[in-house]
């Protein structure tokens, strides 16, 4: 029985970290502000080369996002391109943002419920279990599942710096249909205001946010283990 307490709180830690991750990746998809500056500063070059003015990337990119986690129901908009008003999404880009929404909201409801479970797996322990003990317990679980998922990190930004398009091309392998979301930029609107620096800042302020909610929940961890121990000493 004892067992199986140690390895519900330390299945609750895991939930914890993925939960807060999860927390960062919600943030980043519904606080858009950042776009406008985005394009006008960090990629001049979509409004010089295609004619797409950062107020309208940024608009079109925020409802990308905000449909992406289900706060917008609507998709098509149009853009003042070159002048002329047209519709900015074709078929296939919408056919590719209903599979981006329906990835995006199964993440997002995974990490509801992994919050929601760690949160009823550690009350419930700790009053059947020795608080001091499954605390440190917790803690200590905590720490690896960081330290681990930190490692898988500086991996996977070690592989987008050296070569981002086959980081970015395995992604959609594993979570999307490759081939349905291979476009032209020729024909595509949505590649032409998403090259891969945008997608580079976004992982970067992603990475930015995990390591204030997840880096925050291990600081405490690392604080309460000293002070137990210094405690006890």
């Amino acid at each position: 029985m004892k067992a199986l307490k140690k390895l519900l709180i330390i299945i609750s830690s895991v939930l914890l970290l993925f939960g807060l991750a999860v927390v960062s990746l919600n943030a980043i998809f519904n606080r858009t502000g950042w776009l406008y500056k985005e394009y006008k500063d960090e990629l001049p070059f979509v409004e010089s080369y295609y004619g797409i003015s950062p107020e309208d990337a940024s608009r079109v990119l925020s409802r990308m996002m905000y449909y992406a986690t289900g706060r917008a129901d609507e998709l098509q908009t149009t853009i003042v391109e070159n002048g002329e008003e047209v519709p900015f999404f074709n078929e296939s880009e919408i056919s590719h943002m209903i599979d981006v929404r329906r990835l995006t909201r199964t993440v997002m409801w995974l990490g509801l419920v992994s919050l929601s479970l760690g949160g009823i797996a550690v009350p419930v322990t700790l009053s059947s279990f020795k608080k001091k003990e499954a605390l440190r317990t917790f803690a200590k679980a905590y720490l690896i599942a960081f330290g681990i998922a930190v490692l898988i990190v500086i991996a996977l930004a070690v592989w987008i710096i050296i070569d981002f398009d086959s980081f970015w091309r395995m992604f959609h392998v594993v979570f999307l249909d490759l081939e349905s979301s291979t476009f032209d930029p020729a024909v595509s609107r949505m590649i032409r205001i998403c090259p891969a620096e945008l997608f580079a800042d976004f992982i970067g302020r992603m990475g930015v946010w995990t390591a204030f909610l997840d880096g925050g929940a291990a600081v405490l961890c690392v604080l309460y283990l000293i002070f137990s121990r210094k405690k006890n000493a």
